[in-house]
């Protein structure tokens, strides 16, 4: 090849390569059309790859730990402004005042301010302001987005087990929002008892719901965060005296004294209005024999009592947050459907044998409705409890009730 051939073979060469270079970045810029965001989809923050450090950092300080008077434990955030805190209304349902404490040691007492039964939200205003500043809300974020949860899981469990001391404490876990609408925000983010009422944070350090419930104990639901800022404008307006529950479930022994002495189960249960006012019923059968101390000419007896109380009840709570103890003073009804037979000896002059002695069996029907009084300790997991039922037209066989019973 001549010398103004290879020169004209080594230009073109050059001219392929330099469109090559040129065309390349071109190329690199096009967005694969399937990773397009849809029009409707809100933009998220911007996530570098440490942002759980950084976001933990700069939020846990106003992140709070709320203790209830009967021992329960949740989590809320300062939010509004620094006098208060928001969290779930779960969490604080007692109507009674809460304990609150700050990572640094920092605790005051709280009280309910505003809530939002349909939303389960509550907003509490602190006894003395807090030191770190309100987290900031964000009502958009889209699905697939980074997210954290900071709370106290199974915070309890820690109080009895030095081993765990510090660990359920303000802890953060990670997942991303799975789905969202109106009323929750679906996370695979790891949430459990003790989480309820902390923040969810998207990766700018916003707050995007409030941690709320649990499905079959995998899938977490927070409450979007809009429904919190809508809030903020019923503080004070109202006053929180506590929400109706059921409490108080218990099953276990009755005792039954009058005539007899009765023996059986009872199942019972309380619906208890701002944690002060219960109505409680119970339900139970018991069974009597003959009494072997007697000497009367009863030979058998067997008897079977129904029962059923109602009774209005005021609570009232000792050693609240260190050793919770409640006690109920109340009166009401004890209803009683007494059934058996009874076996009795008699002695009969016979013409012609003398004395003899025989048997007759009579069945026995009873019952009925008395007035009674009680007094009820819950002491953790037990229940006992004194009544007394008066028969006011037979004093004499009025009703001595002991209940001994599990309350899980």
């Amino acid at each position: 090849m001549s010398e103004r051939g290879r020169a004209a073979s080594r230009l073109a060469s050059l001219v392929v390569t330099a469109s090559l270079l040129l065309g390349a970045p071109e190329a690199r810029a096009e967005e694969p059309q399937g990773l397009a965001r849809a029009p409707d989809e809100p933009p998220g923050p911007a996530c570098e790859q440490a942002f759980i450090e950084r976001v933990y950092r700069v939020t846990k300080p106003s992140v709070v730990r709320i203790t209830r008077p009967d021992g329960g434990l949740g989590t809320g955030f300062v939010f509004h402004s620094r006098s208060h805190v928001a969290t779930a209304l779960h969490v604080v349902d007692l109507g009674r005042g809460v304990r609150v404490e700050f990572p640094d040691g920092k605790v005051t007492a709280a009280e309910v301010v505003a809530w939002d039964d349909g939303h389960d939200l509550a907003i509490l205003e602190l006894a003395e302001p807090a030191a770190s500043p309100p987290l900031v809300p964000r009502r958009q974020v889209p699905i697939g987005a980074p997210i954290l949860a900071i709370g106290n899981p199974y915070g309890s469990l820690a109080r009895g087990s030095p081993d765990l001391e510090g660990l359920l404490n303000f802890s953060v876990s990670q997942g991303i929002v799975s789905a969202r609408g109106e009323a929750f925000l679906q996370t695979d983010a790891l949430l459990s008892p003790g989480n309820s009422g902390g923040p969810m944070l998207t990766c700018d350090g916003h707050v995007v719901a409030i941690a709320d419930r649990l499905l079959e104990g995998r899938i977490g639901f927070g409450v979007p965060v809009l429904h919190l800022e809508k809030l903020t404008g019923e503080i004070r307006k109202r006053r929180f005296l506590g929400t109706a529950s059921f409490k108080d479930g218990a099953f276990g022994l009755a005792v039954h004294g009058d005539a007899a002495t009765y023996f059986g189960p009872y199942l019972g249960g309380s619906v208890v209005f701002a944690d002060r006012v219960s109505l409680t019923t119970r339900l139970g059968i018991a069974f009597a024999g003959r009494d072997a101390e007697s000497t009367d000419p009863v030979v058998d007896r067997s008897m079977r009592r129904l029962f059923g109380e109602l009774v209005l009840g005021y609570r009232v709570l000792f050693f609240p947050y260190a050793f919770p103890t409640y006690v109920t003073f109340g009166g009401g009804m004890l209803a009683t459907i007494d059934r058996g037979e009874e076996t009795r000896l008699a002695a009969r002059l016979d013409p012609a044998l003398g004395p003899v002695l025989t048997s007759s069996t009579t069945r026995i029907r009873g019952g009925g409705i008395m007035p009674m009084a009680q007094g009820v300790l819950h002491l953790g997991a037990f229940e006992v409890s004194y009544g007394y039922a008066l028969d006011v037209n037979h004093p004499e066989y009025s009703t001595h009730r002991i209940l001994v019973g599990l309350t899980p």
